[in-house]
C-alpha cells in the first residue's frame, strides 16, 4: 500500500517541511523523535515589537513542549521555506518567551507592514532547534 501523510497541527495549518536538515534525527530506529506540533499562535507586527525587534510569544508556548528554557534559538520558516535562526529567550519576570535580535529582519525580509497578522505553528522535539512555521492562509 502507498499512502500519503501530512501533519496538521491544531489550527489545521499543514505543516510543510522544506528544509530537513534543519532537523536532525540523531536517535536510532527504535527510538524515534517525537515532535510537538502543540503550540499554535497569531502574531502581529507592531511599531513597538519593530522598533525592540522583540516579539513575545503568549503564555501558551509555556506548555509546549517543543520548547524549553534552556532553548537559546528559534528558526522562523515563511510560508515559501525561507528561514531565519533567531534569539529565543526566556522571561523570569514575565513568564514567557520571546524572540530577540531577527524579528525585524523577518518583517523586513517578508515585506510585513504595521498590522499584518501571522499564525505560527512551534514544531520540536525539546531536544532540537525547534521551528516557527508560518501557516499558509486557508482558501474558503
Amino acid at each position: 500500500m502507498v499512502f500519503h501523510v501530512t501533519p496538521f497541527g491544531p489550527s489545521c495549518c499543514e505543516i510543510q517541511y522544506t528544509h530537513p536538515h534543519i532537523i536532525k534525527e540523531e536517535a536510532d530506529a527504535d527510538d524515534a523523535p517525537s515532535f510537538s506540533f502543540d503550540y499554535c499562535f497569531q502574531a502581529e507586527v507592531t511599531a513597538s515589537n519593530l522598533k525592540e525587534d522583540k516579539l513575545y510569544l503568549l503564555e501558551g508556548a509555556t506548555t509546549c513542549t517543543a520548547l524549553n528554557k534552556q532553548c537559546q534559538e528559534i528558526i522562523l520558516v515563511n510560508k515559501e521555506g525561507n528561514s531565519w535562526t533567531v534569539s529565543l529567550r526566556f522571561s523570569e519576570a514575565d513568564g514567557m518567551y520571546y524572540i530577540r535580535r531577527g524579528w525585524r529582519k523577518f518583517c523586513r525580509a517578508n515585506r510585513c507592514a504595521i498590522g499584518d497578522l501571522f499564525v505560527f505553528n512551534v514544531v520540536g522535539d525539546g531536544k532540537t532547534t525547534p521551528l516557527m512555521c508560518v501557516c499558509p492562509e486557508r482558501e474558503e
